[in-house]
């Protein structure tokens, strides 16, 4: 028979009284023995006298003998605590219970509930303690790790950036954060207990659709308007999800009216700069046509007296052509593909040089006040095309003064740090000076605002504007590095602020270019490459009256097949820019590596981009189209006697 077999009382020979209570006492071994619970006898000074192996293994022994002998108290992790705990044991048969932490054999804590019982002896004294152990470490570390997470969900809760709200099924608010106080306005107690349905403005169907979805999947989304700060409204995004086990849902709300209006922004900053493109284009191509138009012209005009009977119908054809550029210059100006000069200038001075010009543009009912800043406003623009500029918002505000008023000019130099940057516009660093054009005059209604810069927009009548004004204004500003903003409402005047980078160079004093007055000496020979053919011949034609040799190429590739063959002969070359299969610069710099002394003289209807200015480059010189005869031969005249020794 093995040690662990349990022996009943009739294999051990007994019977009767001393049978049965053999069977009782083994009956409560087992249990005692067996039980899952800690249950021990200690002295009342807490050293342990008998326990089970449950107990023994939940202090880290092995072994039941290794237990016997331990002090609770010396274990007990708070042993005042225990003591305390132990001195209220005094009724026989009385369970007494409290919580305390047990260090175990390996140092490390166990979390038990510990109820003991006392035996007296009797004369009342503690002779025998005897206890049951519960050990829930597992059950306080679930209920750590649960208040834990309560308190980090509060965390992100009260903290959070967005505004979120805890809502019963009736959509009631149990509970608001500080964003969503802010949000609506209003403090916890206001928001709490009240119906979401009663802060949405526009909710109706929009809310019970978000709930329908919600209470179907698990969440929504929708965007309402709601009661915002103060008397507006704010357009706001709402996720609506459901929290676990039923309890409640969450709605996170966050504020996007500025975000939307950025958009849309945005949004009509690419519409204007697709149209910039496609105007940009147009203008291109009818800058070729104008300049056969007006080519031919200027050639028949040459060889008309003044009392031809043709004369004067070539003279209105010639004008008509001259309008018609001047609108492919605002177009191009508008999508920002027009030549510039720019140069640095004084914003003081050039407002203060167009004051008596401006005044007499304006009527006597309005009067024009200057605000010049204090010390010189330099910017790095074209003069001219600011001057224009100016003048087109001057006279946008004077036609928002039908019964009369002011218009204002102010010039403010302001720090980058001061300056609101458009979505649009590339954010950059340095100093800007600000231009207002500022009226008291009818206003703008937000929906004309959102296409004041579009090309051929206006709110004047049939026949009172091209609608080019702004749109030129626009892609001037644009392609000086800087922004326009307006600020309008209808019956509080305008006010429109250009903003160009400010520079710190002091003004430029460019003496005038002398115009080569030389005329063509019948020897110089001119490669000239166009691939629009109107144009090849006129241009053509206009350097062959004035005696040059003229040897005409389509496109690059029979150009660059030509100057292998003859380009000792060539004296000067003149390109297109924009062209199929190779750009003018690209075949230029071919040339120039065969003959490095060349002279390449660039026509187009585009910006001169990629094209070396001439303050860097001598040897080269940009025409835009269209252009008079006189002047490209005048051009020519020039750059051929650089060549040859002029000045």
């Amino acid at each position: 028979m093995s040690d662990g077999d349990v022996i009943s009382p009739v294999d051990a020979g007994l019977d009767g009284p001393a049978a049965a209570a053999a069977s009782v006492d083994q009956r409560y071994r087992e249990l005692f023995e067996g039980a899952r619970l800690g249950v021990y006898v200690s002295r009342p000074d807490g050293g342990l006298v008998a326990c089970n192996l449950s107990l023994a293994r939940m202090l880290g022994f092995t072994s039941v003998a290794d237990a016997i002998g331990t002090s609770m108290r010396a274990i007990c992790d708070m042993a005042d605590d225990r003591e305390r705990f132990i001195a209220s044991v005094r009724d026989p048969g009385r369970l007494e219970h409290h919580r305390c932490r047990l260090r175990r054999q390996d140092g490390s804590m166990v979390d038990v509930i510990e109820a003991v019982a006392g035996e007296f002896d009797a004369g009342g004294t503690l002779t025998e303690l005897r206890g049951f152990l519960i050990d829930v470490t597992t059950s306080i570390e679930a209920e750590l790790a649960l208040l834990d997470r309560e308190r980090q969900f509060r965390a992100v809760f009260f903290d959070a950036a967005d505004a979120m709200l805890i809502l019963d099924d009736s959509r009631l608010i149990l509970d608001a954060n500080r964003a969503a106080c802010a949000l609506f306005g209003a403090s916890v107690s206001e928001v709490v207990n009240q119906p979401l349905d009663a802060l949405v403005v526009d909710g109706g169907e929009q809310l019970h659709a978000a709930w329908r979805e919600l209470l179907a999947l698990g969440e929504a989304q929708r965007e309402h308007h709601v009661r915002g700060r103060g008397a507006g409204t704010r357009l706001v995004e709402c996720i609506y999800r459901t929290r676990m086990h039923g309890h409640g849902h969450v709605c996170i709300a966050r504020d996007i009216s500025d975000r939307r209006r950025i958009e849309e922004r945005l949004m009509q900053a690419e519409k204007i700069d697709s149209v910039g493109r496609l105007a940009g284009g147009v203008a291109h191509d009818f800058n070729n046509l104008l300049t056969a138009i007006l080519g031919y012209t200027e050639l028949l005009l040459v060889e008309r007296g003044p009392d031809d009977p043709d004369r004067r119908d070539l003279e209105e054809i010639q004008k008509a052509g001259r309008r018609a550029a001047s609108l492919t210059q605002q177009l191009l100006a508008f999508s920002r593909k027009q030549v510039l000069m720019p140069r640095d200038v004084d914003l003081n001075q050039t407002v203060a040089e167009l004051q008596t010009m401006l005044t007499r543009l304006i009527r006597e009912d309005i009067s024009l006040v200057c605000e010049l800043a204090p010390e010189p406003a330099m910017v790095h623009v074209d003069a001219a095309q600011l001057e224009q500029a100016i003048l087109n918002l001057v006279l946008n505000a004077r036609d928002a003064l039908p019964a009369g008023g002011e218009i204002r000019l102010e010039v403010t130099p302001v720090g980058g740090s001061q300056v609101q940057m458009p979505p649009e516009q590339p954010s950059a660093a340095g100093d800007y000076v600000q231009l207002r054009v500022v009226d008291n005059g009818v206003g703008i209604s937000p929906e004309a605002r959102a296409h004041l810069f579009e090309p051929f927009f206006t709110t004047k009548g049939v026949g009172k504007g091209t609608g080019l004004g702004l749109a030129s204004v626009y892609g001037i500003v644009r392609q000086s590095n800087g922004f326009i903003t307006v600020e309008s409402e209808p019956g509080a005047g305008s006010a429109f602020t250009m903003h160009l980078p400010a520079v710190r160079q002091l003004p430029e004093h460019t003496p005038a270019a002398a115009v080569a007055t030389t005329g063509a000496r019948g020897r110089d020979t001119i490669l000239l490459v166009e691939d629009e053919e109107a144009v090849r011949v006129i241009v053509s034609a206009m350097l062959r009256r004035s005696g040059y040799n003229v040897i005409e190429a389509p496109g690059p590739r029979q150009a660059l097949d030509i100057f292998n063959h003859r380009g000792n002969e060539i004296d000067l070359l003149i390109t297109d820019v924009v062209m199929p299969e190779m750009n003018g610069p690209a075949l230029a710099q071919r040339l120039i590596g065969l003959r490095p002394k060349l002279r390449v003289l660039f026509i187009s209807g585009y910006a001169a981009t990629g094209i070396p200015p001439e303050a860097d480059n001598p040897n080269v010189s940009f025409l835009s189209k269209p252009f008079q005869a006189s002047v490209l031969t005048a051009r020519v005249a020039q750059m051929l006697a650089r060549a040859n020794g002029g000045h």
